[in-house]
């Protein structure tokens, strides 16, 4: 008797419960491993750090240092540094950039200069216009990190506002510091072959239920 329950119709009803159950945690399961092992194909992210100010306020003794540029004195000047990163999986092309629009990054901040490297080369592809950074149309490769400075004669932490139209690419700006992508942890790998295990399993299940 005890063998005909298993074989019922009801033991084939909760074995197909708990396959779908299962196939829902498999599910959910994928859905949050996705985004750490396989990010999007193209995707930039654009992080604005946080701005250096040159002059502090409390520079007892110096009050006479001053920072000018073309014989004007900057009332409030900062150092922002913009870092245009390709956090994708493949390389962004300049034929992305539909129309050959840049991408925008407006400051809100009355930029002065734009600042060159050690070397005294300014980033390639660069423009600076009024408060805006513009880049591109340029090629960005795969993990390619790409640093703008720019100084600026003031800076009261305004709304960042940003224009794209790249195509089949994600675009987002992040505010302040960024940590570099960390390897996924023992859990994160555990916890995601766990749930594709389980999608197997319940599908196996499903399919057992089916056949008998």
């Amino acid at each position: 008797m005890a063998l005909d329950l298993f074989e019922g119709k009801g033991f084939n009803g909760a074995t197909l419960t708990v396959a779908v159950l299962a196939l829902l945690v498999a599910g959910v399961a994928a859905y949050f491993a996705r985004e750490a092992l396989f990010p999007p194909k193209r995707r930039i992210t654009i992080h604005v750090l946080t701005p250096v100010r040159l002059l502090s306020g409390a520079r007892v003794g110096l009050e006479d240092v001053e920072v000018s540029r073309q014989g004007r004195v900057l009332p409030n000047p900062h150092v922002i540094t913009v870092l245009i990163r390709n956090t994708g999986r493949h390389a962004v092309a300049s034929e992305q950039f539909d129309q050959g629009r840049p991408l925008a990054v407006d400051l809100q901040a009355p930029i002065e200069a734009l600042l060159t490297s050690a070397d005294g080369e300014s980033p390639f592809g660069v423009t600076v216009d009024g408060s805006t950074v513009r880049f591109g149309p340029e090629l960005i490769r795969r993990k390619q990190e790409i640093p703008i400075q720019v100084l600026t004669s003031d800076w009261s932490d305004p709304e960042i506002i940003l224009t794209e139209h790249l195509v089949d690419t994600e675009v987002r700006v992040q505010l302040g510091g960024f940590d570099r992508p960390r390897p996924l942890r023992i859990v994160e790998l555990v916890s995601t072959a766990a749930g594709i295990v389980a999608g197997f399993a319940s599908v196996a299940a499903v399919l057992n239920v089916f056949l008998n």
